[in-house]
């Protein structure tokens, strides 16, 4: 045991204990530390007696590097998803571990694996680096790689097949250069999970091939690429133009309508391409085979851009229904394409509004097309809606035209009861909303 430790000799009451355990087979030892807080608190002002944010820290005498990765068995799991997170992490060491507390370290210089002190933390924070897209600087093989959706939109077919050629070559080689890093590392135990996660994506990249194969053979699936690209460039650019409006400012839509406002990061683009297969046919075994079918995660940080990978897919999968026609009887003009849930309440309208300017943007096409002579897109609108709980969004239309009515000042707001006007402003404009004004309820006959 540690025996009692008393930092303030003016506090007596105030003191440190521990227990030190038996050293492990390769000479460490887990030491578990508390603070004791023993004062008898008053009758009155019991806060006096209480401890605000204290805080223990350990170093070494000599302040060498005594501290050693704390064993957590990560590594060892029988958990695939575990084994492989440690590899992944590895270099992320966990030296303590607090109890009601978070705890930080300073690592021994150029060490990874030790440390020279460890303290408590009342507030634990930690920065997560913005994850950047590579550059034609950093892999010169994306210098053929065309992300202007704009220029996607409009390319021919070679042209196409020579710059989505790149990215999975680019993404190939990639995987190689991991291949070598794995086999020069040395990883240990950690190995099994690199050669497994080596494994899925080289699958990843035979997907990817797929995608660029079905785009390049398909005519339906070329369109409904080119339709995709086309709406998610005009989204982006009317995005941008909305919210410059919205600020006041005077501008143009030609201003903003510039390659660095309408362009993919490679990951968003491979990402579509990885849904193509199977958005194409509804046979495919990533949509059909239980044990094969497959569900794609975007992990990335705030700010990452999962938002616009996973609109483009969205464009995408409304395009090709579109196209197919009538399928199993079923009739492609109508009914649910995607459903799109939010975890957050807060973040739901901030989607809604993104999603609403994609909407737009496919319906202004389609309705441009239309005017043409191009029925391809069909004669039924794009459409979105919303749902979020009868406190926020009506749940009949009845319930809709009462909120509206109410908006136009006919009679008060029912308490409990929510309204279709869930946008403040414009998503293809930037111009405000008024629910009195903008919003119409139309009535099934």
């Amino acid at each position: 045991e540690v025996g009692r430790l008393v930092p303030d000799t003016e506090q007596p009451e105030v003191f440190v204990r521990g227990v030190v355990r038996p050293p492990t087979s390769a000479g460490e030892k887990i030491v578990t530390l508390f603070v004791v807080n023993d004062q008898e608190a008053p009758e009155t002002n019991q806060d006096e007696a209480w401890l605000f944010q204290a805080q223990v820290a350990i170093r070494a005498p000599d302040g060498g590097d005594v501290f050693r990765r704390r064993p957590t068995g990560e590594s060892a799991s029988d958990d695939a998803e575990r084994a492989a997170l440690a590899m992944l992490y590895r270099d992320k060491v966990e030296f303590a571990v607090g109890h009601g507390v978070s705890v930080r370290w300073e690592l021994s210089a150029g060490r990874v694996d030790r440390a020279i002190a460890v303290r408590t933390q009342a507030v634990p924070w930690y920065d997560v680096p913005v994850t950047e897209a590579p550059t034609a600087a950093d892999l010169p093989g994306l210098g053929d790689l065309i992300l202007d959706m704009k220029q996607l939109a409009q390319l021919d077919e070679k042209a196409l097949a020579k710059t989505l050629g790149s990215l999975l070559r680019e993404y190939t080689a990639w995987i190689d250069g991991q291949h070598n890093r794995v086999d020069a590392k040395m990883l240990g135990e950690h190995e099994p999970s690199a050669r497994e996660a080596l494994q899925k994506c080289r699958g990843a990249a035979e997907r990817l091939k797929a995608g660029v194969d079905r785009v390049l053979a398909d005519p339906n699936a070329l369109e409904a690429f080119r339709l995709a690209n086309q709406a998610m460039w005009l989204q982006r650019v009317r995005s941008v133009y909305a919210l410059e409006r919205r600020r006041g400012k005077d501008v143009k839509l030609e201003d903003v309508d510039v390659p660095k406002n309408r362009s993919w990061r490679p990951f968003q683009l491979a990402f579509v391409l990885l849904s193509i297969p199977s958005l194409a046919d509804p046979k495919h075994t990533d949509r059909t085979d239980p044990g094969a079918a497959i569900a794609d995660l975007l992990w990335f940080p705030t700010g990452g851009g999962k938002t616009e990978a996973y609109l483009g897919v969205a464009a995408f999968a409304m395009a090709i229904r579109r196209l197919q026609g009538s399928l199993g009887g079923l009739d492609h003009t109508h009914g649910l394409t995607v459903i799109m849930r939010y975890t957050l309440r807060l973040l739901t309208i901030q989607q809604f509004q993104r999603a609403s300017t994609l909407l737009c943007a496919m319906e202004v096409i389609r309705r441009e097309a239309a005017a043409k002579g191009d029925k391809r897109w069909g004669e039924t609108p794009f459409r979105i809606g919303l749902w979020v709980g009868q406190r926020a969004t009506p749940n009949t239309t009845a319930d809709a035209q009462q909120a509206i009515q109410n908006a136009h000042g006919h009679q008060w707001q029912q308490l409990g009861t929510g309204t279709p006007a869930q946008l403040s402003s414009c998503p293809w404009c930037g111009s405000e909303i008024q629910p009195g004004r903008d919003v119409v309820v139309k009535m099934s006959p």
